[in-house]
């Protein structure tokens, strides 16, 4: 499930709400940020209907992206059971804000991955090198742990609300490849019914 969503402004106007991609970032975090996170907290070892699911979102990109939610269904349950209790957590999410641990948690790993990251003289220089390409002052590198430890548990609400909706929504489904069960023989597949198909 891809929704359109905005990336880091150039423009002085784009800067002027350029809070929500930190939120972004954030609500990405608070979906899918380890363990304890809502995703897999809830359905991967709650509801148990995911064998995985996952959250992500680049605020970094020469023009619009999306905000992604991908998951992988158990045996027994049906693509459709998934794609609903994925769209439940976004509601539960535009009805009610992040708690403040949840935030604290996100924060703490954004922190702690940058302060690791800024180890790597490579990973600085290719840090820069991305953001130049994009036409943005590398100076946003600097300032990111500041703006994501500034995100509120009302702005990650709102940018819910805002992005997260139908009229930005693609869902792609990928039904996998059938395989020979009588010799595992790749070359020797039955006809193929298997697609990736959307709406």
């Amino acid at each position: 499930m891809g929704y359109k969503a905005p990336v880091l402004g150039r423009t002085e106007k784009d800067r002027e709400n350029e809070w929500e991609v930190y939120a972004l970032e954030v609500l990405a975090g608070v979906l899918d940020g380890g363990s304890s996170a809502r995703l897999s907290n809830n359905l991967v070892r709650g509801q148990q209907i995911a064998n995985s699911a996952s959250a992500s979102y680049g605020m970094t990109a020469r023009h619009d992206t999306l905000f992604v939610l991908s998951a992988v269904p158990n045996d027994d349950i049906a693509i459709e059971v998934l794609e609903f209790a994925l769209r439940e957590e976004i509601s539960t999410l535009q009805n009610q804000p992040p708690d403040n641990e949840e935030l604290d948690r996100v924060k703490a790993q954004v922190v702690a991955a940058q302060v690791y990251q800024q180890d790597s003289t490579f990973y600085q220089a290719m840090e820069v090198g991305m953001l130049d390409t994009i036409g943005l002052p590398w100076q946003v590198k600097d300032a990111y742990v500041e703006k994501i430890l500034a995100v509120t548990a009302k702005q990650v609400q709102q940018v819910a609300i805002k992005y997260l909706i139908e009229e930005r929504l693609t869902v792609a489904i990928l039904d996998p490849l059938p395989i020979d069960e009588n010799n595992g023989n790749n070359n020797q597949r039955a006809p193929s019914t298997g697609a990736a198909h959307g709406r």
